[in-house]
């Protein structure tokens, strides 16, 4: 099930990285039409453009909830890095 997406909700990407298979997740914000922007480079900022040839895209726009369950459904392929802001506390 889908949650209802915020406009001032973060919204998360999903792109492959073509030379290691590993996917990294790109942080955006929604738009007022349905879609999101998401920012050039990944979380953990090994990537540092996601419009570059060896980028393509698995998932967009999705909210917290959803990136959470689609990080844990890909699993081991999914950098670890950027999961673990997905589970960040702040204090």
């Amino acid at each position: 099930m889908t949650a209802k997406k915020e406009e001032n909700e973060i919204a998360y990407s999903f792109f492959k990285y073509k030379e290691t298979d590993e996917i990294h997740i790109f942080k955006g914000k929604f738009n007022p039409d349905g879609g999101c922007s998401a920012l050039f480079k990944c979380i953990c900022q090994k990537i540092e453009d996601r419009r570059a040839d060896d980028i393509t895209k698995v998932k967009t726009c999705l909210n917290e909830d959803d990136a959470r369950q689609f990080a844990a459904d890909k699993g081991r392929p999914v950098c670890g890095t950027c999961v673990s802001d997905l589970y960040e506390t702040y204090s």
